[in-house]
């Protein structure tokens, strides 16, 4: 019994210990909050999702009122090569692609609805090889 607790004990040091993309994808998250934080925009949601070649696509779909500005930001770990995002329907809303300094894989824009309602935003990994998997954070933060 002695020996299962300890070896238990190991486990979860090493796992929590252990420096993964996903680790490292969070730290880019905190920074970059914290940064957004301090031009006036809230954080509103985030989703963390892994993607691989069969499932390089995945949609959300968000409310956005015409009464803010919002941050849309897709930010993925050390496995993910390049993403993009797609807004629909892009005819009711103002976007501009903002820049990232970061290393990893990421786009943001600053969107500006013309219109309250529902829009479908497309999340893609793009150029993931067949054994490839890696984890992207999709944010949006308001102002």
């Amino acid at each position: 019994m002695k020996s299962i607790l300890f070896s238990l004990a190991v486990l979860y040091s090493v796992l929590a210990f252990a420096q993964t993309p996903i680790d490292e994808l969070q730290k880019s998250n905190i920074s970059y909050l914290e940064s957004q934080e301090s031009e006036g925009f809230e954080f509103r949601s985030q989703i963390i999702t892994e993607f691989d070649q069969a499932n390089a696509s995945q949609n959300v779909n968000i409310k956005l009122s015409k009464d803010f500005t919002y941050l849309i930001i897709a930010l993925g770990d050390s496995n993910i090569p390049e993403i993009t995002l797609d807004v629909k329907p892009s005819k009711k809303v103002a976007m501009k692609s903002m820049s990232w300094d970061g290393s990893m894989a990421a786009q943001s824009f600053s969107v500006t609805p013309s219109k309250s309602g529902r829009f479908k935003i497309s999340i893609n990994a793009v150029g993931l090889n067949a054994s490839a998997r890696g984890f992207i954070s999709f944010m949006i933060l308001r102002r």
